[in-house]
């Protein structure tokens, strides 16, 4: 007994530390997940045995103390930062998102710390600290040549298998078929697969070391040029025509309609207060194409990148790893390529951010981009305000509409980015929101602060309505109307203080129910002077925003070089979002068809069938893309084998 309470007494800090870090990774998960397990825990597990039996060089339980408390002091601040990059962006740490931490520091006004995560960890380090001051008797172990062995041993053995977990990791991602892995893993695309450190680990010695084999490049070419996609009903109607692309940030529905079934925490007013609100974004609606299935599940780099090159890689962010890459593909650079026309990008943010000023001139190919700094306006990004999207059309509509040559301009818009709260440059809109008694402001004992953050959110839009008024008044003032395609889409829900959730009342972890919903935004197309409005209603993604462009042009392209297809032919695309690792239709939402996390009644084993045989072919382009980007293969193969009708 007295061996045994003994043999307690020294190996007590060690066994407390480990219950600890289990339990604080295991909170870690829960609150991102939901889930009380790790399915693959062995990373997490082969290092928290290396740093447990580290303990033992140190002599006595004071120092074992000390050290444990600074190791877990580090794991839980660690789990804490992946925690709170989760709840910000819904989405796992990848190695590929260090290249982003400025860009995040720079708009980060507040950091929203996960009250459960934090409480249990604060618990438990306090709790490690009083009871193992308990067993801190500074009682000293004999460090014998035979213990230094022992222990030096183990510790070896640890780190061996430690890198060897680590190796497998590498080994199993980095030779991954993106069709199996994806399409048929049992991965679920969050931190119950691996862990929060777990994934950590496995993204940071994957990221150092991952690199894709290029392979034969006449594989590449055989397997890109092998099929040109099939015209639509449409292709070539606009021959000719200059072509305006609006990234309308977060842009809802909801932001100008009333459903209150689709909506019931949204507008609760007549459709004729909401025209007065929203008067040019109802008109553009009411004289284009509506996609009214449209989809989009990106941040806002990648459904800018799909829509300019119809593709995208796996494992990395084309703006950072390929800003010198020649991406012919694109359409700048189709533009360039086959009719001589310089193109130009427009954002009325920094031009640093995501990297713009060097990925979109040299990898892209547009003749300029053109920020805020460009524009001569007072950034107003990191103060909350948000620089003005009329304020930019206004100072750059001669240069973005030219009136004496053929043009190809990409707007990426800022006013209706999130937080919502109150701006100063908005207060007109406020204004006449309250004039008009719609979405009052509500304080004290009133204060709904969803209610107050949906009237900001409306505020915002009313500013987008007034860019896209500024738009079409010059375009019809310098008669180029008539002959250009107007695209304005949205490249994401209205995520930001989980807006789309509270208006469309939908939370998916609570109830998966119609998640698919939670991403169905805004796509219209206006072509030329177009006077009537057309209703597509089949399933479309940002994916298809470029084909769609160029079968309007008239442009053959190659079917297995992009990822969508025209939203006006017959073939529907699948949605696979690389940001948050899921599949969607209108009727699925999965990681992978073993986890299934939603489908609607109608979704019979035919459906799910021909969804997985789609998932199968976009995933088969996937991984040739991956090898297109890694050598840089469209550089040598250009644009030989497209064509314009």
């Amino acid at each position: 007994m007295p061996k045994l309470k003994k043999f307690f007494r020294q190996h007590f800090i060690p066994m407390l530390f480990v219950l600890c870090a289990i339990l604080i990774e295991l909170t870690g998960v829960y609150v991102t997940t939901g889930s009380v397990g790790v399915r693959e825990p062995w990373l997490y597990l082969s290092l928290l045995c290396l740093l447990t039996v580290g303990q033992y060089f140190f002599p006595s339980n004071k120092a074992r103390h000390i050290f444990s408390m600074v190791v877990l002091s580090i794991l839980a601040v660690g789990t804490l930062v992946l925690v709170v990059v989760f709840d910000m962006t819904g989405t796992v740490f990848d190695f590929s998102m260090l290249n982003l931490r400025n860009d995040a520091m720079a708009i980060l006004e507040s950091i929203p710390l996960n009250f459960v995560y934090t409480a249990v960890a604060g618990i438990l380090i306090s709790a490690f600290i009083a009871f193992g001051r308990s067993f801190d008797d500074g009682e000293s172990v004999e460090l014998t040549k035979a213990y230094k062995g022992t222990v030096v041993a183990i510790c070896v053995m640890c780190v061996f298998c430690f890198v060897g977990v680590a190796h497998t990791s590498l080994t199993r991602i980095t030779t991954r078929d993106p069709v199996q892995e994806q399409v048929y893993g049992e991965d679920t695309g969050g931190y119950a697969d691996l862990g929060v450190m777990g994934t950590f680990l496995t993204e940071v010695y994957v990221g150092l070391g991952q690199q894709v084999d290029v392979g034969d490049r006449q594989e590449i070419a055989d397997f890109i040029y092998k099929e040109e996609a099939k015209p639509s009903y449409l292709h070539g109607v606009a021959k000719d025509y200059n072509v305006v692309t609006v990234l309308c940030e977060s842009l809802e529905w909801f932001a100008l309609l009333r459903d209150d079934t689709l909506y019931p925490y949204g507008h609760k007013v007549d459709e004729s207060v909401l025209r007065s609100l929203y008067p040019n974004l109802y008109e553009f609606m009411e004289s284009s194409y509506v996609m009214t299935n449209f989809h989009a599940r990106e941040k806002t780099d990648i459904s800018e990148n799909l829509t300019l090159m119809g593709n995208y890689p796996l494992w990395y962010y084309t703006n950072y790893d390929y800003p010198e890459n020649n991406l012919a593909h694109s359409l700048p650079q189709v533009m360039k390529n086959l009719y001589g026309i310089n193109s130009y990008s427009f954002h009325n943010g920094t031009e640093t951010f995501y990297n713009r000023s060097e990925y979109l001139t040299n990898a892209i190919g547009f003749a300029d981009f053109i920020s805020s700094q460009d524009m001569n306006m007072e950034n107003a990004y990191y103060n909350g305000q948000r620089n003005l999207d009329s304020e930019m059309i206004l100072a750059c509509k001669e240069q973005m509409f030219p009136a004496d040559r053929r043009f190809n301009t990409y707007i990426t818009t800022i006013s209706m980015h999130g937080q919502y709260s109150h701006r100063e440059n908005l207060q007109r809109h406020y204004d006449t929101l309250d004039s008009l008694g719609i979405l009052p402001l509500t304080e004290g004992e009133d204060l709904d602060e969803n209610a107050n953050a949906f009237r900001y959110y409306a505020a915002t839009a009313m500013e987008l309505d007034a860019a896209v008024g500024e738009m079409m008044a010059y375009l019809r003032e310098q008669d180029l109307l008539k002959n250009t395609v107007i695209v304005l889409f949205s490249d994401h829900s209205a995520y930001y203080q989980s807006m789309t959730n509270y208006v469309k009342d939908i939370y998916p972890q609570a109830d998966p129910t119609h998640v698919s919903e939670l991403y169905r935004v805004p796509l219209m197309i206006k072509v030329g002077d177009q006077k009537s409005q057309v209703k597509v209603d089949k399933f479309t993604c940002t994916a298809d925003v470029l084909p769609t462009i160029m079968d309007l042009l008239g442009i053959r392209y190659y079917e297995n070089l992009y990822y969508g297809h025209s939203v006006f032919g017959e073939e529907e695309s699948i949605l696979y979002s690389r940001a948050y690792d899921v599949f969607m239709t209108d009727k699925m939402y999965f990681t992978s068809m073993q986890h299934i996390t939603w489908k609607d009644g109608t979704a019979d084993e035919t459906y799910i069938s021909q969804v997985a045989q789609r998932a199968e072919k976009l995933m088969n382009k996937y991984s040739y893309v991956n090898r297109i980007f890694a050598g840089d293969y469209s550089a040598m193969s250009a644009l030989r084998n497209l064509r314009k009708i």
